[in-house]
């Protein structure tokens, strides 16, 4: 093969190295170690870029709008998690389907369910009540048709509300601020392990972190003080780590299970609960439809909004944990306040 023949075939390669090497220069992202960090859902990416930056990559292995609750990993992704340095999931209590190839690599592997195992929340009027007995969703509900989906309203006196929970506890562990900063500490720590001698630089991430999660919980509980009496819908139970956090007052949720619509006979329970409990929102979620969101809606004064619980449009490059939470928070405080965000 001649010497123009060889050049024709090497400048497509070429060609595609300069590129990837000028979208990382244009990212500004540089790494004093060599391989990268796994999460499993974008919102612990976050946090772990947070604490990781400028040590080692952190990347996130369900693509935008994958659902952690069932997943079918690609090829590519199995690889992944071979190739990973160190491995964050929540736990099988969300991403069943990652406990197998998971349990494949038990050492690098950090489950961080444990960090948020408290109580589950019962929301009474006030959207408040710690001493509620945990439920477990998958227990049979007495009274229930087949079709329905389980959904928990505050009865015509105003009775508790029952947030429902997986397996006696909400998994979405991120949305609760002191459990993020616990998330933060646990990756700080075994890093460090990993590299004892970034030691300081991950000790000084995780103050900055500390610092800007800080600044954003105390404007978030101000802007909250006087809209706790609020009610509001979701159409996925799954903030109570929120709601507990804050004090809020969710009355209910269409489903417990994104992946099951709810039956005719609840979305008819909640429409003759909206005009007892008069909520003045009611939330939904990018990656699922809005039917019976609709459906609820109609002939209603429910304002309504869109949570994006797993940071689905979030561009990780340009976001930071806090600014996540900031913005999660501000939707709600939008829709409540009587300013729907619909962005």
């Amino acid at each position: 093969m001649n010497l123009s023949a060889k050049l024709s075939k090497l400048l497509p390669i070429l060609g595609l190295c300069s590129a990837i090497g000028l979208n990382a220069q244009a990212s500004g992202a540089t790494y004093a170690e060599p391989g990268f960090i796994l999460t499993s859902i974008k919102p612990l990416q976050l946090i772990a870029q947070d604490i990781t930056q400028g040590v080692i990559e952190s990347v996130v292995l369900l693509p935008p709008g994958a659902s952690p609750h069932a997943y079918a990993l690609r090829p590519s992704e199995v690889k992944d998690i071979y190739n990973a340095k160190s491995i964050y999931w929540v736990g099988h209590q969300l991403e069943s389907f990652l406990q197998k190839p998971f349990s494949k690599h038990p050492q690098k592997t950090h489950a961080l369910a444990s960090l948020g195992d408290f109580n589950p929340v019962t929301a009474a009027a006030n959207g408040h009540n710690p001493n509620a007995e945990a439920h477990d969703e998958h227990e049979d509900h007495e009274g229930h048709d087949d079709d329905d989906t389980d959904i928990h309203l505050e009865d015509d006196h105003s009775n508790p509300v029952h947030v429902h929970h997986y397996q006696g506890r909400d998994p979405h562990i991120w949305l609760s601020p002191t459990v993020a900063l616990l998330i933060a500490q646990e990756i700080k720590t075994q890093t460090t392990a990993l590299y004892p001698q970034h030691q300081a630089q991950l000790a000084a991430n995780y103050a900055a972190f500390e610092a800007s999660l800080e600044k954003v919980d105390l404007s978030l509980k101000a802007q909250f003080s006087p809209l706790k009496a609020l009610g509001f819908l979701v159409f996925h139970d799954a903030y109570s780590r929120f709601i507990e956090h804050y004090q809020l007052n969710q009355i209910g949720a269409l489903t417990i299970n994104p992946a099951k619509r709810p039956g005719a006979k609840h979305l008819a329970q909640i429409r003759r609960q909206i005009k007892q409990s008069a909520p003045v929102c009611i939330f939904s979620e990018p990656q699922f439809s809005k039917v019976a969101i609709q459906t609820v809606m109609r002939d209603t004064q429910l304002r309504s909004a869109e949570l994006d619980p797993l940071a689905t449009q979030v561009t990780a490059e340009k976001a930071r944990y806090a600014s996540f939470l900031a913005d999660f928070g501000q939707r709600i405080i939008s829709c409540l306040g009587g300013f729907p965000r619909t962005d």
